[in-house]
């Protein structure tokens, strides 16, 4: 579990899933994260988070559910692609229409590049958004200072249109010199749910997960 003032980071379980599902097929999702989220609706959620949860076994990526003060799920938040070689991943933001714009983007945003950075060791984080969604590129650019990358034109193709889609990235440095003291608590926590998967500690200062 991830900690960071009211906003809790939880391993996903069944129940999460389910709750969301429903959330994630609303036409306002953002829609790349409908584009990641997608397999959730055609896959149903144990094979979902089954996947998931395999990308976990594996160090690829780690996927959080989102809560505040024992009230959600909220959403979900996700380090994706992750690459140790070069020590980088792709980060993903998704609140419900609901609890949207209420400051807890910003605190789950911390909570997760607190554990990428001070936990996990990784050198670099990105983030993509299509370049409408002036939540997200707020939120990136301006409350969590990434560094605009670069545009992929005409690279999504949703509702019957082409989106040019923006990169953000921030590296371990930058976010450790702005956000670093914040008072991030990560414990341990062990997976839960009907599935089987590995179980996992967060242990702070290990640099990785520790599974057993």
């Amino acid at each position: 579990m991830i900690t960071f003032e009211e906003v809790e980071l939880r391993g996903p379980d069944l129940k999460d899933m389910e709750s969301l599902q429903q959330n994630i097929s609303e036409a306002e999702v953002n829609p790349l994260l409908a584009s990641a989220y997608g397999p959730l609706m055609s896959l149903g959620c144990e094979e979902f988070l089954k996947r998931k949860r395999d990308n976990s076994k594996n160090k690829t990526g780690f996927l959080f559910s989102i809560y505040i003060d024992g009230e959600g799920p909220l959403g979900l938040a996700e380090l994706g692609r992750i690459d140790w070689r070069s020590r980088r991943a792709e980060m993903g933001l998704w609140i419900t229409r609901a609890f949207q714009e209420k400051g807890y983007e910003k605190k789950a945003a911390i909570a997760l590049l607190h554990f990428a950075f001070a936990e996990l060791g990784l050198h670099r984080v990105y983030a993509r958004t299509a370049e409408d969604d002036s939540v997200l590129i707020s939120l990136y650019q301006k409350e969590l200072l990434f560094t605009p990358e670069g545009a992929y034109r005409e690279h999504l193709f949703h509702e019957g249109k082409y989106l040019n889609i923006i990169t953000f990235g921030i590296l371990d440095r930058e976010y450790l010199d702005k956000f670093g003291k914040m008072d991030v608590k990560i414990k341990a926590q062990k997976s839960v749910g009907k599935l089987p998967s590995a179980k996992m500690e967060f242990q702070e200062g290990s640099r990785e997960p520790v599974f057993f």
